[in-house]
């Protein structure tokens, strides 16, 4: 087969990963900023934060993703409804959301480790800035046009370099506040902009629609179930390790997290094409169709990883000692570890997307419940007696519940189980 052939063929998937690409190029940016700039100790606070800000991001933000883009492209709702509801309810729930953390951010400063209750004055600008972002991103996803959404991301790229570039001239140095700043005010800008340049593909019927505003609320209460657990699975270790230890732990532990943030780059980069896909086959009722993007959405994640992986594996304490001089060295026994982790997750990360965009986020929800419990419960066995390791090693095993747990279901509910 022709190159030329190929290329056409896996176009999708290949400006998917470009989106993703850069769309990860800022984030990583914005990581490593903060890893290189930042001492260890305020390298740590920032991480913790970033846990924090992933949490309140998932009540505002990620709990409408699944229903945002399952009921605009099932083709039983009209996209400019689903749309205008949507934007109302992302508003509603960033002012809801920004309340109840601006209200406990004592008790989150307490106990997580934080440190300074300041920080979390720059939440709500945060996630009115990504709810924003991602609103345009989300429509192009669910009319699965990866080629705008790969000039999208790599638009909010450039935007968020010009703001680094524009306030190192003006501040000469960093902090965290700087920095995140910084990020919020590019991921606003290019909202802005994306959504004057794509504006033909993002229809609005200004109405409101009770009947379809519920059914959006009730499945976003089920994505927030489930991504409170998905969370707890991903980010709780950061923030127990905040409680039991100190901050140049969880730097360690951030960067071992940030290194390996480049195997998740394929990972969202392929469900972002799987999502949209399984919501549409599952309102035709094409279950051997079903059957067949979960195994070659499998495959493809592999194919993405098994590279990426190889070389982090290899080159990874070198660069490491080189660029930061000694000062992360002992976060590579954990990177070797997230890295193996890492080799058992497509599956199950495809058969999770798969049950929620099926209809059957219950289950998707029960098994990361279940593995959400088995996480906190290894990290408070293990935190206090191997630190750093045992926050990792709780967090594979939490992995490798889930990816079994959703497989189980995944094949008894949609494979096995003959359409009504």
């Amino acid at each position: 087969m022709k190159l030329s052939a190929i290329l056409q063929k896996n176009q999708e998937n290949l400006f998917s990963f470009g989106a993703t690409l850069c769309r990860s190029s800022s984030r990583f940016l914005l990581v490593f900023l903060a890893s290189f700039l930042l001492s260890k100790y305020e390298f740590g606070i920032f991480t913790i934060f970033i846990s924090i800000y992933f949490f309140s991001r998932l009540f505002s933000e990620n709990s409408l993703n699944l229903p945002f883009i399952k009921f605009a492209s099932d083709g039983d709702n009209d996209p400019g409804l689903v749309n205008f509801q949507v934007i109302i309810l992302k508003v509603v729930y960033v002012l809801l959301v920004s309340g109840v953390i601006l209200a406990a951010s004592g008790p989150i400063v307490q106990y997580t480790g934080l440190e300074r209750q300041e920080l979390l004055v720059l939440l709500p600008f945060m996630l009115l800035a990504l709810t924003a972002y991602m609103f345009v991103s989300q429509v192009l996803i669910a009319q699965v046009k990866m080629r705008h959404l790969f000039a999208y991301e790599l638009l909010n790229s450039l935007v968020y370099v010009l703001f680094l570039v524009a306030a190192y001239f003006l501040w000469k140095e960093f902090s965290t506040e700087k920095l995140l700043v910084v990020f919020s005010a590019a991921m606003g800008c290019s909202a802005v902009l994306g959504f004057f340049v794509f504006r033909r593909f993002i229809a609005l019927s200004r109405q409101v629609n009770k009947e379809l505003l519920l059914k959006i609320i009730n499945y976003s209460k089920f994505t927030i179930l489930s991504g409170i657990s998905s969370l707890v699975i991903l980010k709780a270790d950061v923030l127990m390790l905040g409680f039991f230890r100190s901050p140049q732990e969880v730097a360690i532990y951030g960067m071992a997290l940030f290194v390996n943030e480049a195997v998740q780059m394929v990972f969202d980069s392929v469900l972002r094409i799987c999502l949209p896909k399984a919501s549409a086959l599952s309102g035709e009722g094409a279950d051997e169709r079903i059957r067949h993007l979960f195994r070659q959405s499998v495959k493809n994640m592999y194919i993405g990883i098994i590279p990426i992986v190889v070389v982090i594996a290899a080159l990874a304490p070198t660069v490491i000692n080189l660029i930061y001089k000694g000062k992360y060295d002992d976060s590579i026994g954990l990177i070797y570890l997230f890295l193996a982790s890492a080799l058992v997750k497509p599956v199950g990360y495809v058969a999770g997307v798969i049950l929620g965009a099926t209809g059957n986020i219950k289950l998707d929800n029960r098994n990361c419940w279940i593995s959400a419990v088995l996480n906190v419960l290894c990290n408070v066995i293990l935190i206090p007696k191997f630190g750093v390791m045992g926050a990792a090693v709780a967090s594979t095993l939490s992995f490798i519940s889930l990816t079994l747990l959703h497989y189980a279901s995944v094949r008894k509910a949609v494979f096995c189980s003959p359409r009504v």
